[in-house]
């Protein structure tokens, strides 16, 4: 599957979607007008109604006046949702009752989950988004929120986690990344927002419709008439209203049927194994319950769901279970599969079921030793001994908690000299005692920790982060910037790092860029392309004939065929950063064709070194655009 010909797809699809809902509330303010109008023609001189003419009620001034005044309420209403949106996945989760499961939690089935999205996270290239638990639905759903890379959160209910193995909610988490990767996570967040200014009018109409005594209305007959022709107006409303909301529906179910094929697709490409989303969704269909959820919101963001989340709605967003079911599993014997309530603690989290899930993942390869000894750890029972390997001194361990984060994060920046060292220490204790003393303590497993896991350690620490409060995350990003700084220069793993917390955290916490995209065109991009691409291919340890041919390998794709590499003296750190800055202003198909490139160039050579990963990495965190087809075999 091509993800960024996917990417490019939903782009358009959000365009004509646009349009479409532009011309929907076109008509919804015409047809509101009308009402309005008619209710200043029978309200005015209710004795008199034979003898006016209701297009004397249809004079522009007043057209105009009754629809700018509707517009307006239709982008209050659509700001008010957009208010609770723009905060980001974690938001929307918990607007639909979801509780964020802390990645140390003790919980057995929340620790799984916790597992299977670093898993698929990693496997994806991105970040792993923080996890949200519905915790009183039965039915077995999901689903992905947010409106960027930046910002997103995995949300599931209790009945995913009570039913689904491993292999099957592994299945289901694939489903919700491909939303994530190919763009169907924005463009189902504005269609949330253009939903809600139709329910708004509905509703108010409701209000007017059930209204029995109101502060305006007495008992003489005039105002008695003029309460019953409220009441009327409130019933048009609400016709109006739901048929936009229905039409709204129509619209963004045809949309999103198609987009529920692509990512079921995807999610077999993930795990390279059919039966774990084929196995979800007939699970789905042998529950009583099936996908069906009780939380009031839920309805008007059906098609944000993994499964439809009411029954017998006829303009469904999800295509029908058992045609999902043949399009992943031809040979369907049309048979549905029994909820399993009970968890198997022995499925979760052994070596063999990440490898024979994620085959042909190398970064999943590489994290499986490192991994697998904390993942096993976490599902011993309470109180059952952790032998040797203390859970202070593990790495991966500390990586999940959300105070102990920071000192996997400072420990990576300790600096090799003892001079600079003692100096980030000093600047650590000043700010926070403790802490100086736990990070020292730990010094020699992060001496003996391989390049190689650095990466994979930071991005670890991300939803932990996330859990700090915002004047904790701001003191801790303040004290992160005079750690790199102590002795005096960055490099540009420090500049990988910091861009990585910051790209993934600062939107968390309301500190979100105003991206501007002034660049359509490459040639424009030609001179920092080339500077970026020629780093790249500097860090690969390949020969000089080898690193050529890679930074041309990586011109080629982003049809820059006569660009020149720039000399690795002329490529400094302040030089890269100021690059990489003016790429992510390119439009977003103009940086995934970029982001392309740059995965070919680290590929040449057939293997990708540490330096090379956290590069391209950070590179993609600061474009703001997914890594697809990095360790593609």
């Amino acid at each position: 599957m091509n993800f960024y010909a996917a990417q490019d797809q939903a782009r358009k699809s959000s365009r004509i979607l646009l349009l479409l809902f532009i011309l929907l509330n076109i008509g919804l303010v015409i047809l509101i007008n009308l009402l309005f109008s008619w209710y200043l023609w029978v309200n005015d001189d209710p004795m008199a109604l034979p003898d006016r003419v209701f297009l004397d009620y249809l004079s522009w001034q007043r057209i105009f006046v009754v629809a700018v005044a509707i517009a307006l309420l239709l982008l209050f209403a659509a700001w008010l949702k957009w208010l609770d949106v723009k905060k980001g996945g974690g938001a929307v989760a918990e607007m639909f009752g979801g509780q964020q499961v802390q990645p140390l939690t003790r919980d057995t089935a929340e620790r799984r989950l916790i597992h299977v999205v670093e898993e698929m996270a990693l496997a994806a290239g991105v970040p792993v988004p923080p996890v949200y638990v519905m915790q009183h639905e039965a039915g077995i759903n999901a689903f992905a929120a947010g409106l960027g890379l930046t910002d997103a959160a995995i949300c599931v209910t209790r009945g995913a986690l009570d039913s689904l193995n491993r292999d099957q909610l592994q299945g289901v988490i694939a489903h919700e990344f491909s939303h994530i990767l190919n763009g169907d996570m924005r463009i189902n967040m504005r269609l949330l927002v253009m939903l809600h200014g139709m329910v708004f009018f509905a509703e108010l109409g409701r209000v007017f419709a059930s209204s029995r005594t109101s502060w305006w209305a007495d008992s003489t007959r005039s105002k008695s008439s003029s309460r019953g022709y409220l009441v009327l107006l409130g019933l048009g409303l609400m016709v109006v209203g739901w048929c936009g909301v229905m039409v709204g529906n129509m619209l963004k179910a045809a949309i999103s049927r198609q987009r529920e094929f692509l990512a079921d697709a995807s999610a077999v490409q993930f795990t390279r194994n059919p039966d774990g989303i084929g196995g979800a969704l007939k699970v789905i269909g042998g529950s009583r319950f099936q996908g069906h959820l009780n939380h009031p919101e839920c309805q008007e963001a059906g098609h944000l769901f993994f499964s439809a989340v009411m029954p017998g709605w006829i303009w469904s967003t999800h295509p029908p279970i058992d045609v999902r079911i043949r399009k992943v599993d031809p040979h369907w014997d049309g048979k549905y599969l029994e909820p399993q309530p009970a968890l198997r603690v022995a499925e979760a989290g052994t070596d063999k079921a990440i490898k024979t899930n994620l085959a042909g993942t190398a970064i999943i390869e590489t994290l499986i030793g490192s991994l697998a000894g904390a993942e096993l750890l976490d599902y011993q029972a309470e109180g059952q001994s952790a032998g040797a390997q203390s859970a202070d001194n593990d790495l991966y361990h500390l990586a999940r908690d959300p105070y102990d984060a920071r000192i996997v994060l400072l420990g990576l920046l300790m600096d090799g000299d003892s001079q600079v060292r003692d100096k980030q220490l000093k600047l650590i204790a000043a700010e926070d005692a403790a802490l100086a003393d736990r990070l020292y303590n730990c010094l020699g497993h992060f001496q003996q920790l391989p390049r190689a896991e650095y990466l994979q350690l930071i991005e670890l620490t991300l939803p932990a982060l996330k859990s700090q409060s915002a004047s904790q995350y701001k003191a801790f990003k303040r004290l992160l910037l005079q750690v790199v700084r102590a002795d005096q220069q960055i490099d540009l793993f420090e500049w990988v790092l910091y861009q990585l917390v910051s790209r993934f955290c600062d939107a968390h916490f309301g500190a979100s860029r105003q991206r501007q995209n002034r660049y359509d065109d490459m040639g424009a991009l030609a001179e920092y392309y080339a500077v970026v691409i020629s780093t790249l291919a500097d860090h690969g340890e390949m020969s000089d004939e080898m690193t050529l041919k890679a930074f041309n390998r990586g011109a080629g794709v982003a049809g820059l065929y006569n660009l020149k590499p720039v000399p690795r003296a002329e490529c400094t750190r302040e030089r890269f950063a100021a690059s990489v800055s003016e790429l992510a202003a390119a439009t977003p198909f103009i940086r995934q064709r970029m982001l392309k490139g740059m995965v070919q160039v680290v590929r040449h050579d057939g293997q990708i070194v540490a330096v090379e990963r956290e590069l391209i990495t950070a590179i993609a965190a600061v474009m703001e655009s997914p890594l697809i087809g990095l360790d593609e075999e």
